[in-house]
């Protein structure tokens, strides 16, 4: 996961401690013992002379010589005769006694990483333009302490500007922020300086979430109008992560990236970065692949280079979707459902002896109702329909053969209704029409879109099917022989 870069390096107060704790200690001017102005030389006592044990008279008398030309005089002591400083007042070490010391700098990248990935350092000699140099180098956290062993010496030749160029490794420890602290030692004179970067590495180890749903489990790239494409939806978090997203064969050899960039920002909290790359069916050089499953992988990488990878599959199918003609004709005897004939009413059944499965309505035959319910001679009809592959149907055309019943004088009218299916609640009618005395081929509906009027188009239980209905009152008499239903549906092949 991306660590948040901090936004004020300027503002961190840089802890340059004069020696690193890893570098060799070079006492400082203090650590030496000073020279005390009053100290007295140590004195040289004088011989003493023992006393005789015997006789004066049997002793010589002893000669003290005197100083010679070769002698120290009072006035010139003999610088042999004691190794001690000459008393008098000294002053401390000064710091050029320690040692020259260099002004360094040291700059590093503040972009996140991750353990052992390698980046460069930049070194600043401020007084030694072309110098050699060998410098070492550690990590330590936000509170200075070190993290891991100190380099080995890196050798550094510095150009004319006292810059030079060297390669480091992101620690191993835990993700947070790390300094990189130096210690360089000029190799003409032994000159040593120190410093800590004022900017921070992010340590960043944690790999990028994120989830990822496919579309279709089996697509077919023909252009017919059907699962032509196929597509994932990547959902990232609140980080711009980068993504690639590639289509493997059986082999593992990827033969196409459907997908890369960056995540794309969605302006919604529900979905936040995200991405959705789709497929045609078509390898890298434009050619259809192979039937068969594929592998899908998608791999989401942070700043820091930390990669998550996740596969899907899908299989591709060329079969296409192609349009069939049905047609069936169908008598009202086995296309009726329900009925419902008044009591002054009835239906006839043959309505013609030569019209095997016919139906004759025929109202107010038994007694005068008027235009009442008793008048009334309805049916219901119903005829399935081929399973569409896609539950799409076009160009229905319904008909029905009849007219006048034969002998019969008085003008006549049948009304017919296709049921409009409802998911819940009543059907409804739709598609009206009205038929005089004339006995041929009538059409009741031709409908170009007619999926609203087919039940069940996409159930599994029942048959996709049309329902009407045909009925009359006030007197009225017709004769239904046949009827007829045409549509096209679609198959797979």
């Amino acid at each position: 996961m991306r660590i948040r870069a901090l936004v004020a390096a300027a503002a961190v107060a840089l802890i340059v401690p004069a020696v690193p704790a890893f570098a060799t200690e070079i006492p400082s001017p203090a650590s030496y013992p000073a020279s005390t102005a009053t100290a007295e030389p140590e004195t040289v006592p004088e011989p003493t002379v023992p006393e005789p044990t015997v006789s004066e008279s049997t002793v010589p008398e002893q000669t003290i010589p005197g100083p010679t030309e070769s002698e120290p005089t009072e006035s010139e002591p003999a610088e042999s005769e004691s190794t001690d400083p000459e008393p008098s007042e000294t002053t401390p070490l000064t710091a050029t006694e320690t040692g020259p010391l260099l002004n360094v700098g040291v700059y590093i990248d503040d972009a996140p990483r991750r353990s052992g990935v390698s980046l460069s350092a930049r070194i600043n000699l401020f007084d030694r333009p072309s110098a050699a140099v060998e410098v070492v180098w550690q990590w330590v956290d936000e509170s200075s302490t070190a993290v891991g062993e100190p380099s080995a010496p890196v050798a550094l030749v510095t150009d004319e500007q006292g810059q030079a160029r060297m390669t480091v490794v992101a620690p191993t420890a835990a993700d947070g922020y790390y300094r990189l602290r130096v210690q360089a030692t000029a190799t003409a004179d032994g000159a040593t300086g120190s410093d800590i970067s004022s900017s921070v590495i992010a340590l960043d180890n944690t790999r990028p979430s994120f989830t990822w749903s496919r579309n279709l489990t089996t697509f077919y790239p023909s252009k017919d109008g059907y699962r032509d494409t196929f597509a994932v939806t990547i959902k990232g978090g609140w980080e711009q992560y980068g993504y690639t997203v590639q289509v493997l064969n059986s082999a593992g050899t990827a033969i196409r990236t459907i997908g890369s960039g960056e995540l794309t920002w969605s302006g919604s909290e529900d979905l936040l970065h995200y991405a959705q790359p789709r497929w045609n069916g078509l390898n890298k050089s434009g050619s259809r692949v192979s039937t068969g499953t594929y592998t899908i992988r998608a791999v989401l990488s942070d700043g820091a280079g930390n990669k998550t990878t996740k596969i899907t599959s899908v299989t591709v199918s060329w079969k296409k979707l192609v349009w069939k003609t049905f047609y069936k004709k169908i008598t009202p005897k086995a296309a009726l459902d329900a009925k419902y004939v008044g009591s002054c009413s009835s239906l006839k059944a043959p309505a013609r002896k030569d019209w095997a499965g016919s139906r004759g309505f025929r109202s107010n035959v038994k007694c005068r109702g008027g235009n009442t319910a008793k008048s009334r001679v309805i049916t219901d009809s119903v005829t399935c329909l081929p399973r569409s592959f896609d539950g799409n149907y076009r160009n229905l055309t319904v008909k029905h053969y009849g007219g006048r019943p034969k002998g019969y004088s008085k003008d006549v009218y049948l009304v017919t209704h296709l049921y409009k299916p409802r998911t819940s609640g009543d059907w409804t009618l739709a598609q009206r029409h009205q038929f005089g005395n004339s006995v041929k081929w009538k059409t009741m509906a031709s409908v170009a879109s007619p999926n609203a009027l087919i039940a069940d188009r996409r159930s599994t239980k029942y048959c996709a099917s049309v329902w009407w209905v045909s009925g009359l009152q006030s007197g009225s008499r017709y004769d239904v022989k046949k009827y007829s239903v045409g549509v096209q549906y679609r198959v797979l092949v």
